[in-house]
């Protein structure tokens, strides 16, 4: 019952998440995210949007967390990579609590237990996002640490190389 009435405010409460997702990004990106509707010109807005969509759609279906677990990736696995603490990389998903209460019109409100039941369908998605960008930020550090390890291959090779003609050098003022 408090699923169906929430699903007939589906798109306004979606708008509303999308907006406060976007909101949380600097002026000059959250306006290009907001106006540039393109995914090709601007394909971190359309993951935003899809993803956020299909977790929505799944909170209000009472979806298992592993069933949310590639969109949300589609919306963290950009986060992960920016600047953000875990805690605004994923705190987005509990805003989403708060949308769902505002969804709620005057006596619509329904049962408390099937209320608390939907809040801890987007408690479980937030601890699955919160996974998701654990994942991301390791790849995050393995590909960094892989980078440095082929740096430091390298300077030492150039080490040994500088190393090798000095002592050729040397070598050839003591035969001289």
């Amino acid at each position: 019952m408090l699923a169906e009435t929430l699903a007939h405010s589906r798109d306004a409460i979606l708008d509303r998440w999308i907006e406060s997702v976007i909101a949380g990004y600097p002026e000059d990106t959250a306006r290009f995210l907001r106006r540039q509707s393109d995914r090709f010109a601007n394909p971190v807005g359309a993951s935003l949007r899809e993803g956020l969509a299909e977790v929505l759609d799944g909170v209000l279906a009472g979806a298992e967390p592993g069933a949310l677990e590639p969109a949300l990736d589609r919306v963290i696995r950009v986060r992960a990579v920016q600047d953000l603490s875990p805690a605004a990389a994923v705190g987005f998903v509990f805003e989403l609590k708060r949308l769902l209460r505002d969804g709620l019109s005057g006596g619509q409100a329904g049962s408390a237990a099937a209320l608390a039941e939907i809040e801890s369908s987007v408690d479980r998605a937030a601890l699955t996002a919160f996974e998701v960008y654990m994942r991301c930020r390791e790849q995050v550090w393995a590909i960094r640490n892989a980078e440095l390890k082929n740096l430091s291959v390298g300077i030492m090779g150039r080490v040994a190389e500088w190393r090798a003609r000095r002592e050729a050098g040397e070598d050839a003022k003591r035969n001289q």
